[in-house]
């Protein structure tokens, strides 16, 4: 036990000695403590491409602390912002004004607040023109002419700049295989990305295309996850492992770089019962929680920042409604009465919907959460999904609030690449199909952390 006198016991501060001893018992007038647990030391990160915040909240809740992130779109950004107004984050909107200059002069600042280094740089670029859903609204416009596609260069120059210990970038499954041209290469556009953070000095970079499902998310939705560990943070690893591992090879899971799956996704039933309000005809929204909480994860997804866990009668957000035609909801009816079966007259040339399935299949989940909510029906009610219940499915707690409209129409959502009209509408349903599931990036988040505190080896 460490032994501390009157003399100078009293510069400790009430607040810190409760937060470091266990045990405090005095005699003759001296101090004896038993330290308690060692505090973990904070780290830092940056969110690149932030969208909503899907990403920084996993990082958030697996411990890293954000200090700045950049998003372009007004209606993502401030999402972002009213779910962290208490914090102290550097909000920056386009990404080619953070500068080289700005860059360091940011870590001067950060430097004289108590931060030496940025831990993790992470985000995923925009993916229009990778992404499956997107070729929907396609315009003839070449990929290699779509400004967005090439911002993985600036998020690689911002790790040139920054250093972080370590850096994550995410991804649609589409680029694997997507084209700069149509007579270009499949994978072609990966491969330049690959080319582009391999030119990184001094980082040890391995990918995987990870499904959320294998890691307790109520979705299948793949990503592409890469992730850059500097090598002077890695000499408590087997280094044989980490230079046998071929590069191109997705072998970020096996070398240690990403966590292995774990946690079975919910079923939706399991996910979004407490939300069904059996009088939602009657009314545009439902504003309050319609019964208690059914399941753990329910009791999770209703817990506040406080510790609270919200029961029947507690205000409810997002919880509104589609004004569905009379004939609409027949059809919606009908296909949760027939197994998602669509009547010959309900029939469009237009992507089908499908029905919210009550249990999953053999293979877990087989749905992904996009910008697009119309896709679905409920699995129990004749109505479209609402924003809460979008937002559950990419695993966003309760008390996460959205901004901006909640929907729009899909020429704004999309722009018009063909006339040079990038700016995009992003409403609450396209910013949380864009997001990464909370869940997903807290399990990864956590793996990292255990990294950089060198609690983490590779397999031998």
């Amino acid at each position: 036990m460490k032994k501390i006198t009157n003399a100078s016991k009293a510069k400790i501060p009430l607040k810190q000695t409760k937060q470091f001893c266990s045990t405090t018992l005095r005699e003759d007038s001296v101090l004896y403590q038993t330290p308690g647990p060692p505090q973990l030391k904070q780290l830092h990160c940056i969110d690149l491409f932030a969208g909503c915040g899907g990403l920084s909240l996993g990082m958030e809740e697996a411990g890293f602390k954000p200090l700045l992130f950049s998003e372009i779109n007004p209606q993502a950004a401030e999402t972002y912002i009213a779910n962290r107004a208490d914090l102290d984050i550097i909000p920056v909107g386009d990404i080619y004004k953070l500068t080289d200059l700005n860059l360091e002069l940011l870590q001067t600042y950060w430097r004289y607040k108590g931060v030496e280094e940025i831990d993790l740089v992470c985000g995923g670029p925009p993916c229009q023109g990778y992404s499956g859903i997107g070729h929907r609204r396609s315009f003839k416009l070449d990929k290699q002419d779509i400004p967005s596609n090439h911002l993985f260069q600036e998020m690689v120059r911002v790790i040139r700049c920054v250093r972080p210990k370590i850096f994550l970038f995410e991804n649609v499954r589409g680029l694997l295989n997507a084209r700069w041209t149509p007579e270009g290469e499949s994978g072609e556009i990966f491969k330049a990305v690959l080319k582009e953070f391999k030119n990184l000095q001094d980082y040890r970079i391995r990918w995987d295309l990870l499904h959320a499902k294998n890691y307790g998310v109520p979705q299948n939705r793949p990503r592409i996850i890469m992730v850059g560990i500097r090598e002077d943070i890695l000499p408590h690893w087997v280094q044989g492992h980490l230079f046998e591992a071929s590069f191109d090879a997705p072998s970020a899971v096996e070398s240690g770089f990403l966590p292995q799956p774990s946690g079975a996704p919910p079923t939706l039933v399991e996910l979004l019962s407490d939300l069904e309000d059996p009088n939602y005809l009657k009314t545009s929204r439902t504003s309050e929680y319609p019964s208690e909480p059914k399941t753990e994860i329910q009791r999770a997804f209703r817990t506040t920042r406080n510790g609270q866990i919200l029961g029947k009668g507690a205000p409810l957000t997002e919880q509104e409604y589609s004004d569905h035609a009379p004939y609409i909801r027949e059809k919606f009816a009908h296909m949760i009465a027939n197994g998602g079966e669509i009547p010959d007259e309900f029939k469009t040339k237009k992507f089908a919907q499908r029905v919210f399935p009550m249990a999953w299949g053999a293979n877990g989940p087989n749905l992904t959460a996009t910008s697009l909510p119309e896709d679905y029906v409920h699995y129990r009610q004749p109505r479209g999904p609402t924003v809460r219940e979008w937002a559950r499915l990419q695993t966003f707690p309760d008390w996460y609030v959205f901004k901006g409209p909640r929907t729009t129409g899909g020429r704004r959502r999309a722009g018009d690449p063909s006339i040079g009209a990038w700016e995009r509408d992003v409403p609450r349903y396209t910013q949380i199909g864009n997001a990464v599931p909370v869940l997903l990036a807290e399990k990864i988040g956590k793996h990292l952390a255990k990294i950089l505190r060198g609690e983490l080896s590779c397999k031998p």
